[in-house]
């Protein structure tokens, strides 16, 4: 097991282990509900990567080695709650930005990357901490959802 602070810490560690290049599998991603990530080397079919939200498992068959790369930190969001407003008007609250992440993958229409959001949010928590003011929000629109952050400076 591997810890980490960050998305990009992960799949820094995960392109250090892995053997070979990748690329998304789409059929298999669809499949198991989360991105897969496999080699494109023909003889490493077999190996590949899973996108968790919370962590990296990095699956190599050699050796049947399963590798977690753990994201660990406040960017989980501890300190912000999210409010998830879908198009019919069917709303959802977090307490946690870490509790909306486990769902918000499911909200995506095929063709859209959880990476691209996800990078997209961070900068959005990273926004709000900086103001550092509390109860201040942000808005944004992403996959069909208005999404509402809302900073806790006072939660911890």
């Amino acid at each position: 097991m591997i810890k980490v602070k960050t998305m990009e810490e992960a799949w820094t560690k995960a392109n250090e282990i892995f053997p070979t290049d990748y690329m998304k599998d789409d059929e298999s991603s669809e499949h198991a509900g989360y991105p897969i990530y496999r080699s494109t080397a023909e003889e490493h079919f077999n190996d590949y990567i899973c996108d968790l939200n919370d962590r990296l498992e990095v699956n190599i068959a050699e050796g049947n080695q399963s590798i977690n790369i753990w994201i660990e930190t406040e960017e989980q969001g501890e300190d912000v709650e999210v409010t998830a407003i879908a198009q019919s008007g069917e709303t959802r609250n977090y307490a946690t930005y870490a509790e909306f992440k486990k769902e918000f993958r499911f909200f995506l229409s095929s063709g859209n990357r959880y990476e691209d959001n996800e990078a997209h949010f961070e900068k959005i928590i990273s926004s709000l901490r900086e103001i550092n003011e509390n109860d201040i929000k942000i808005e944004t629109c992403r996959s069909g959802l208005t999404i509402i952050f809302t900073y806790k400076k006072w939660r911890n």
